[in-house]
């Protein structure tokens, strides 16, 4: 214990203890008035105890002589209290041995006042501790400064009712803490109740609301204790979240199984189909057969997940059949049509060679000659298919774009059109011509310029049919 607050300690003098106490030739203590206890004056605890000496001197003394001693003690004097008897000692010793028990809880006081300097126990505590010693000093009769003992007592009382008023206010601002706290595990817990069941994460959801379990349980062991009237409002609260979280939790997990089991009966179908499917050799609609199966396959969802995972390795192990066999098939179709591709690759380049096409009259026959020997060729493997067709295209549409450019260029209905437009254009070019004449004969400069733009016009024009 630090000093500052080590207890003192009390011992009473032999000088004092005459001044509260007088020993009679038997060894029988009787307290003074100033130092008696309130009321009727009653033996003390302390003469209930007394050692082995005491005690076989009061057996040997015969009882009329005690009770004889004690009577004339209050009939001579009313200001007096019998404390005890302490015989076959001298008078210092008999009221040493009594100054010890008053000293004994005088300590007991002094050592509750370094407790209560410490802050070492509650104001509770404290006021306990002060209590049961008053309550000694109260019941008993003592050989020592009681008054003093009293004042101590007094001023203890009214530091520990100090100290319990700061840890009144104290503890109702931990409470207030206590009830925000609930009402935030509450709020939360509500919210989690409140959530759409069909969005939320169940998992996390429910370790969540045990965290917020486990948190209400804590705070319940924490002191201050909620009295019943403050936790009940909370509590049933939470209790509500707690059951309507969990009764949407298996409502979900209800429906989700029932949409499991949909699940399964429908994917176990579309397994029937794609098992008969993969001894198929119609390799064209049985691929789009297990294009179909793949679509309605995904369109269902997710199942359970253990049971989906099992169904999916089935399904995919009757595809796997399929397309492995028509996969072998469409090799060995490929190795036949690779000396195809090499015929038709030297076709290309040929073709190519007659780009661009100016005069494709001049050029038709090597080109139809090159296109009927690109058709004999055959079939070339399939991922080279998708190239080599697009190189003959580009050759194709250049071609039919030179024959249309051709052909516009020699169509005599076209040229007929064309020479009226330009024999029109001539004439008009010619009135044009005089219409400047006479405009710059006049020297008026707007009108010549007019006359000229649309002389120019005209001309552009005729160049552009020519």
């Amino acid at each position: 214990m630090s000093p500052a607050v080590k207890p003192d300690h009390h011992e009473t003098s032999l000088a004092d203890a005459h001044r509260f106490a007088r020993v009679d030739e038997e060894g029988h203590v009787f307290a003074l008035s100033q130092n008696a206890g309130e009321g009727d004056a009653q033996p003390s605890a302390q003469a209930d105890t007394q050692p082995s000496a005491e005690a076989d001197a009061q057996e040997s003394a015969p009882a009329d002589a005690q009770e004889s001693a004690q009577a004339d003690a209050q009939q001579s004097d009313a200001a007096e209290t019998y404390v005890g008897q302490f015989s076959g000692a001298s008078a210092d010793e008999a009221l040493q041995y009594f100054t010890r028990k008053f000293d004994e809880l005088f300590n007991r006081a002094l050592l509750l006042r370094a407790r209560v300097a410490a802050g070492a126990d509650s104001a509770k505590a404290l006021k306990e501790s002060a209590q049961h010693i008053g309550k000694e000093l109260a019941e008993g009769v003592w050989v020592g400064d009681v008054a003093a003992l009293k004042a101590l007592l007094e001023q203890l009382s009214t530091e520990i009712d100090a100290r319990g008023a700061v840890e009144q206010a104290q503890a109702e601002e931990v409470l207030v803490e206590h009830l925000a706290i609930r009402e935030r595990i509450v709020a939360e817990a509500e919210v989690l109740a409140g959530s759409d069941p069909s969005t939320q994460h169940w998992k996390s959801a429910q370790a969540r609301m045990n965290e917020l379990f486990e948190a209400w349980k804590g705070e319940q062991k924490k002191p201050p204790r909620l009295t019943k009237a403050q936790e009940d409002p909370y509590w049933k609260r939470f209790r509500s979240a707690r059951n309507l979280f969990e009764k949407n939790r298996r409502a979900f997990f209800a429906t989700r199984d029932k949409e499991h089991g949909e699940i399964k009966a429908a994917k176990e179908r579309l397994i029937a189909e794609a098992e008969q499917l993969q001894e198929s050799d119609d390799y064209g609609s049985t691929t789009k057969a297990y294009h179909r199966l793949m679509d309605e396959w995904k369109a269902l969802g997710r199942g359970a997940r253990k049971t989906d995972d099992a169904q999916w390795t089935r399904f995919r192990a009757a595809q796997d059949v399929f397309f492995g066999a028509r996969d072998k098939v469409n090799a060995e179709t490929d190795a036949e049509y690779a000396e195809n591709l090499t015929v038709k690759l030297q076709l290309l380049e040929q073709l190519e060679a007659l780009l661009p096409f100016e005069n494709p009259e001049a050029s038709r026959d090597d080109y139809q000659a090159l296109l009927a020997r690109w058709d004999a060729a055959g079939r070339v493997p399939r991922q080279d298919m998708k190239s080599t067709e697009g190189r003959l295209k580009r050759v194709q549409d250049a071609f039919r774009d030179a024959e249309a450019a051709h052909w516009r260029k020699t169509d005599p209905e076209t040229i007929a059109r064309q020479n009226s437009m330009l024999s029109q254009l001539d004439e008009t070019i010619a009135g044009l011509e005089r219409d400047l004449d006479a405009a710059q004969a006049s020297g008026d400069t707007r009108s010549i310029e007019k006359a000229q733009e649309a002389l120019d016009a005209r001309r552009s024009w005729r160049d552009m049919l020519k």
